[in-house]
């Protein structure tokens, strides 16, 4: 429901009118075809026709910078794991320095993405900024494991909140420009994308780790004052004169126990998922119960925020009124977040260990995703002119499944299909992903709910990846298990060697490292080499099952893909909804003549 002022300005009903509450917006049904013509009036009666000024690009261009800073903090430190656990371990517990990541991420950018929706975005990217030299501080002075995990989970609520980025390119440039712009935006990230690589050569030629954090404060530093010059977004009087509240009324009327389910559900749930299978046996109360409460409190939070009397929700339900427009793309991005996932979880290991040699072509095959990445991107920023959104997200989603099937026959003497398949696999994600984030922006009523959606979007995107990453681990670390004890018997058979000494070495093949061979009695290069062999087709063995269970999601997001619309071209409009100030300042003096 809408509301125009004399200057045809429109606003929400909601926000004007106290008793119009959002559940019972929610609960009137409404066609696809009615959300989408609400939604398109939205867009050409909402912002300013400021144009694609310079500050405006440059705006755009510390958004990149933002995408780009919090990346940093996802790729570097998994990269260079094992060297923080060598020096400062061992610890069973160093894996966390990266899970930490996930936990702080997927709460912080919907936590950001509603608060700075409500407030204005522009102090809330400045935090996240310093929140994430801080933590690189923490890290880059690292003493012990358990202060590199806490410099991990200080990084994912930066990036929480700099994840935001996907969201505020879209309302800084004019609406007919978000596909080019999300799609450079994202091929822009070939920065930070290339720096697990460079982490492998500083290491390698300083035995210093350290360094590639001190590489981090320097970028986090100039995205900071990138920020602070040239992003000036709305503030919070602007959307005061708009929504009419001040900021007692709506910490007042603030969805505080909203929050809490939401934090209590994502952290358990992703604690759950973390510590099973690593930590813990999948079957132990530590793991199951964390799983099942997350689970059940997130289940709870929908059906409070669906039907609960609240004058400010966390998660509006008029958001999921457009199904098709905001929920279904929703759906398929979380579908490809999976199945991106599930590359990036099995890639990193069957490439180094079935392929790469020394450490720099380990760094140039982990750099096989991040190409495809930025291939998506590109094609991405043509989509606006290629059209037909629902057929290019059919066909990527489509494309993604075949490869991941195509991967389940995947070879140790064949690294080239499998360098292609993983390229195309990558690529289609980033398709994926993209579109949808300009979908959602476009599939919502209101505008000024754009940080909340991609908050959902990239809470959606890491929780699906947090369930994916246990899956597939699960599933491929399980059938190597399995098999391994019989491959690496069957290899070594032709020595004839007696079965404690057969036992050490399934072992020292688990292990993977020529050390753990030393000492086996009557080892020979021969001997090793077989074990490592079995070693290797065990891998493989359950990497092909773990693809073969992705089809299935794979089918899944063919199925919602069909259900996802267009984007209307009456919604390329000329109109940017949240212009700079300055811009707008100085339309506001052209159009006074001043």
């Amino acid at each position: 429901m809408t509301v125009n002022d004399e200057k045809g300005t429109t606003h929400h009903a909601d926000y004007v009118v106290d008793s119009t509450s959002d559940s019972a917006q929610a609960a009137a049904s409404v066609s696809s075809e009615d959300a989408n013509e609400q939604i398109v009036h939205h867009l050409q009666t909402t912002g300013e026709e400021v144009g694609l000024t310079w500050r405006t690009c440059m705006a755009a261009i510390s958004m990149a910078m933002c995408y780009n800073t919090y990346l940093f903090t996802l790729l570097i430190p998994p990269a260079i794991l094992t060297y923080i656990n060598a020096e400062l371990g061992p610890d069973p517990r160093y894996t966390w320095i990266t899970i930490s990541w996930n936990l702080g991420g997927a709460m912080f950018v919907t936590i950001g993405g509603r608060l700075s929706d409500i407030f204005g975005r522009r102090y809330f990217f400045l935090a996240g900024a310093l929140i994430l030299i801080v933590g690189s501080i923490i890290s880059a002075t690292g003493k012990t494991i358990d202060q590199m995990i806490a410099g991990g989970a200080i990084f994912g609520a930066g990036s929480g909140f700099l994840e935001m980025s996907f969201g505020a390119v879209q309302e800084i440039v004019p609406s007919r420009y978000r596909a080019v712009t999300i799609g450079l935006f994202d091929a822009s990230s070939i920065i930070a994308q290339v720096m697990p690589l460079i982490a492998w050569v500083i290491i390698r030629n300083t035995q210093n780790w350290r360094i590639c954090y001190y590489t981090m404060i320097a970028f986090q530093v100039l995205n900071f004052f990138c920020l602070f010059f040239f992003y000036n977004p709305p503030k919070f009087s602007d959307r005061q004169a708009e929504h009419g509240k001040t900021r007692t009324q709506i910490l007042k009327d603030f969805d505080y126990l909203g929050l809490f389910l939401f934090v209590a559900g994502c952290m358990l749930f992703i604690i759950g998922l973390s510590w099973g299978g690593s930590l813990y046996p999948w079957k132990s109360a530590a793991s199951i119960v964390p799983i099942v409460i997350g689970f059940l409190a997130l289940v709870v939070l929908g059906f409070y925020e669906a039907y609960a009397d609240l004058k400010e929700p966390l998660f509006p339900p008029r958001l999921f009124k457009a199904v098709r427009h905001f929920t279904m793309p929703m759906a398929v991005m979380a579908v490809g977040g999976m199945q991106y996932y599930s590359n990036a979880t099995l890639w990193t290991r069957l490439s180094q260990l079935l392929y790469a040699g020394d450490e720099i072509s380990k760094g140039l095959y982990a750099e096989v995703l991040p190409l495809g990445t930025i291939l998506g991107g590109i094609f991405v920023a043509f989509s606006k002119k290629i059209g037909h959104q629902r057929w290019q997200v059919f066909f990527a989603v489509a494309l993604q499944t075949a490869c991941v099937g195509a991967m389940s026959t995947a070879s140790m003497d064949n690294p080239v299909k499998s360098i292609i398949l993983t390229v195309i696999i990558s690529m289609c994600s980033s398709l994926i992903i993209l579109n949808g984030m300009v979908l959602v922006g476009f599939g919502i009523v209101y505008q000024e709910d754009i940080g909340t959606a991609a908050g959902l979007a990239g809470t959606s995107r890491l929780l699906a990846g947090a369930v994916a990453t246990a899956i597939f681990s699960n599933v491929t670390n399980n059938k190597y298990a399995e098999i391994l004890p019989k491959e690496v018997t069957a290899n070594v058979s032709k020595f004839n060697l007696p079965t404690d000494v057969v036992t050490r070495l399934i072992t020292a093949a688990a292990a993977g490292t020529s050390a753990a061979f030393e000492g086996i009695p009557g080892i020979t290069p021969d001997i090793e080499a077989a074990a490592a062999l079995g070693n290797k087709i065990s891998y493989l063995t359950g990497a092909h099952l773990s693809y073969q269970v992705a089809l299935a999601f794979g089918l899944l997001g063919c199925i919602a893909a069909v259900f996802v619309p267009s984007v209307d071209t009456r919604k390329y409009t000329k109109k940017t909804v949240a212009p700079q100030r300055a811009d707008k300042k100085a339309l506001k003096q052209k159009d006074e003549g001043v």
